[in-house]
């Protein structure tokens, strides 16, 4: 067995999930205390031997159960909220261990997916 040259961790990111982060938002509005509702997050291991672009979308795809081909691009999220297109040299640079939470968004032109890393 490959020892993999780099692990990421990720949670996917849904319309449920952004609705209850609204609604904590909301609470700790009303609440300084904050919000114990007990939620908490899965996140899935993702292992990485060769650190290129493909290799990340196969393994989200992947989890997604979906094609490959269904992921039209990826992004990073970055300062100030832009989006940055992943390339192989960016994920050379992810730290080991690095966390995620991913956003999909449909692409407009056709059944394919874009996916955002936060």
């Amino acid at each position: 067995m490959v020892r993999p040259r780099l692990t990421i961790y990720v949670c996917q990111e849904s319309l449920q999930l952004r609705e209850q982060q609204q609604q904590q938002q909301q609470q700790q509005q009303k609440h300084e205390d904050g919000d114990s509702n007990g939620t908490f997050f899965v996140y899935h291991a993702i292992y990485l031997e060769e650190l290129t672009a493909v290799e990340l979308t196969e393994k989200i795809a992947q989890l997604f159960s979906i094609s490959p081909c269904q992921i039209s691009q990826i992004y990073k999220q970055g300062p100030t909220g832009i989006h940055v297109l992943i390339s192989d040299e960016m994920i050379q640079n992810f730290q080991e261990e690095a966390c995620f939470i991913l956003d999909t968004m449909k692409a407009e032109t056709n059944d394919s997916y874009h996916i955002i890393l936060k």
